[in-house]
C-alpha cells in the first residue's frame, strides 16, 4: 500500500539513475499473461537508454537483476491490482501493487517519478464495505472508481454455512428456523426469526475473520446492514478503523458497485476533509501574495520550501529544469536531454519541505488552473 510515508522514502532514496516504471496489469483473463511479456519490453528500452547513456553492460545488469526476475513468478502476476510501479536506483528496488489506473511509462531521471501515486494519499484511497446478511456476507475493497470482493477464506459467509460447520446448531431444540429458549428472537432477515445467540455467534466469528483481513490491509471499514446486525458486529469488534456512519437496510438487493457509490458518501469526507479546506483557503487567497497558479513561480517557490499545499493533475508533465544558480525556470517543449518534468519536481520539493500536495483530475483543479499552489509566506 502506498502512504504518504512510501514517497517520502522514494524521495530519499533516489539517485542517479532513478527509474520509473508504470505499468496498468489486469486482473483476469488472457491479459494477465501479457503483462510480464510488457514489464519485459519496458525493462529492455530501460536497458537501452542507459546503454545511450554510457552505463557498462555489467552495471545494467546488476540494475536490472531484482525486477527482472518477476518475469517468471506466475504467482505473482495472478495477484494483481489495477496497476504496478517500479523505482529502482542503485542499491535499491521497490515494485507496489496500486489500485489506481496508470498509463505505461518508463522515466530515467536523478530522482523518481512520483505524481502517478499521488492520488493514492488524495482522493483515491481504498476502503473496505462489509455487508451483513445471513444469506451473503461480502468484504469488498474499494477505490472511488473500482469495487473487487475480498476472499475471506475459511470464514463461513451465510447463516446456512455456519450452521453446518458449528456444533452449536445441534444445541437448538425447536427446529431449523426456530429460537433456542431463552435466546430471544432475531428479525430482519427475511421472513425466519432466528436465535439472536445464534446470530450473534455467527457474526464473532465474522468479524474475526474480516478483522484479520482488515488488519493486513489497515483500510477503514464501512459496515451495511440492518440496525440489529450492525449493533452485534460493532459490539464484537477489534478493528480500529472500523467506521461510526454505516449504510442502512438490507445489502443483498444491492450490487458490489451501489454499495461502493454509498459507502464513497462516507469515505470522502474522511478521505478529503483536509483536501477541501485547503481548495476553500485557495480560493479565499486568490488575488494575493499566498497563492499563484504560475508553473514557474511556483517550481522556483517549491526548490526554496516556500510552497505550503500544491495541487496538480493527474497525468499531466510539463518539461524543463530549474537553474539553481540564476534561480531560473527553463520549459521545454518537449524532453529531448536534461529536461525534467516541473509538476513532478515541485511536488517532490513540496513533500520533502514538509508541505501538502493533491492530484486531482485535471477538471476538478482549483479554479482549473494547470497547477495552483498555497505560499507559506508572501
Amino acid at each position: 500500500m502506498v502512504k504518504k510515508e512510501t514517497i517520502l522514502n522514494l524521495i530519499e532514496q533516489s539517485d542517479n539513475p532513478s527509474i520509473s516504471i508504470y505499468l496498468p496489469t489486469h486482473k483476469m483473463g488472457e491479459e494477465v499473461q501479457q503483462d510480464p511479456i510488457r514489464l519485459k519490453n519496458l525493462l529492455s528500452q530501460v536497458d537501452g537508454e542507459l546503454e545511450n547513456m554510457g552505463m557498462s553492460s555489467t552495471d545494467r545488469d546488476k540494475l536490472l537483476e531484482e525486477p527482472r526476475k518477476l518475469f517468471d513468478k506466475g504467482f505473482f502476476w495472478q495477484h494483481s491490482d489495477e496497476g504496478l510501479a517500479l523505482f529502482i536506483t542503485n542499491g535499491f528496488f521497490e515494485y507496489y501493487r496500486i489500485p489506481i489506473k496508470v498509463q505505461e511509462e518508463v522515466l530515467i531521471d536523478d530522482h523518481f517519478l512520483i505524481t502517478p501515486v499521488l492520488p493514492m494519499i488524495s482522493t483515491e484511497g481504498t476502503f473496505c464495505v462489509l455487508a451483513l446478511s445471513r444469506k451473503n456476507i461480502r468484504l469488498l475493497k474499494a477505490t472511488r472508481n473500482t469495487t473487487e470482493e475480498l476472499d475471506l477464506d475459511d470464514t463461513p459467509t451465510s447463516m446456512e454455512e455456519y450452521r453446518q460447520y458449528n456444533e452449536y446448531e445441534k444445541s437448538l431444540s425447536s427446529g431449523p428456523g426456530g429460537t433456542a429458549p431463552g435466546g430471544g428472537g432475531f428479525h430482519g432477515w427475511g421472513d425466519v426469526e432466528f436465535d439472536q445467540k445464534e446470530v450473534e455467534s455467527f457474526l464473532i466469528r465474522v468479524e474475526t475473520g474480516v478483522t484479520d483481513v482488515m488488519k493486513r490491509r489497515n483500510d477503514p471499514l464501512i459496515l451495511a446492514g440492518i440496525d440489529q446486525a450492525v449493533a452485534l458486529y460493532q459490539k464484537a469488534n477489534h478493528y480500529d478503523r472500523l467506521l461510526d456512519s454505516v449504510i442502512d437496510g438490507n445489502p443483498d438487493p444491492k450490487k458490489d458497485e451501489q454499495l461502493r457509490d454509498e459507502a464513497w458518501e462516507i469515505i470522502q469526507d474522511y478521505f478529503l476533509q483536509n483536501m477541501y479546506e485547503d481548495m476553500k483557503r485557495y480560493a479565499n487567497l486568490i488575488g494575493s501574495d499566498r497563492q499563484s497558479d504560475n508553473l514557474t513561480q511556483i517550481v522556483e517557490s517549491a526548490y526554496y520550501g516556500k510552497v505550503d499545499t500544491l495541487f496538480i493533475p493527474i497525468g499531466e508533465r510539463s518539461w524543463g529544469w530549474f537553474d539553481k544558480e540564476r534561480d531560473v525556470v527553463h520549459h521545454s517543449a518537449k524532453r529531448s536531454g536534461g529536461e525534467h518534468d516541473l509538476i513532478n519536481a515541485a511536488a517532490i520539493m513540496t513533500l520533502k519541505n514538509g508541505g501538502d500536495v493533491y492530484a486531482l483530475p485535471k477538471d476538478e483543479m482549483p479554479q482549473e488552473t494547470m497547477v495552483a499552489a498555497i505560499f507559506r509566506y508572501p
